[in-house]
């Protein structure tokens, strides 16, 4: 069985930005902090944070949010297109992050998770992360991992 490859673009224009904000809004789970419209990605890029599409096979499956402070690369993303989960793809993602921390000569990675969200939190352990024990939004629902590279 051949691997599917992810491929991951940072989407600079405003029109890449659109282009995301109009995906199949139903593969998106929105959290408890966090609607996934428009306006609210527009906030998040303006804030610092990088969005990326996520594609396999030219279609997208996944957005991925991220932001270098300091020396921290701070993530967090979507789930993955139901009709694309069990392809290892979060594990693809979580490495592209470690990558893009290595390029930047950052040495911990920050990934922001839902409480709820049993399959990332089984992949933030498998991959070396721990709790930092902060936790964020409505009822504090997020919690942050890190992973010292």
């Amino acid at each position: 069985m051949v691997e599917k490859v992810l491929t991951f673009k940072e989407a600079k224009k405003e029109e890449e930005v659109v282009n995301l904000s109009k995906f199949d809004i139903q593969a998106f789970t929105d959290t408890q902090d966090f609607s996934w419209s428009l306006d609210n990605i527009k906030k998040e890029v303006k804030t610092g944070w990088k969005l990326y599409s996520v594609t396999a096979e030219e279609e997208i499956v996944a957005a991925v949010l991220m932001k270098k402070d300091g020396d921290v690369l701070f993530t967090k993303n979507t789930p993955i297109k139901m009709a694309f989960q069990g392809n290892g793809f979060s594990h693809q993602i979580k490495d592209f992050y470690e990558e893009e921390a290595k390029k930047l000569q950052i040495h911990k990675v920050v990934n922001y998770c839902p409480v709820d969200n049993f399959r990332m939190i089984a992949l933030n352990e498998s991959h070396g992360y721990k709790r930092t024990g902060n936790a964020f939004g409505i009822a504090n629902n997020i919690i942050e991992w890190e992973k010292v590279l």
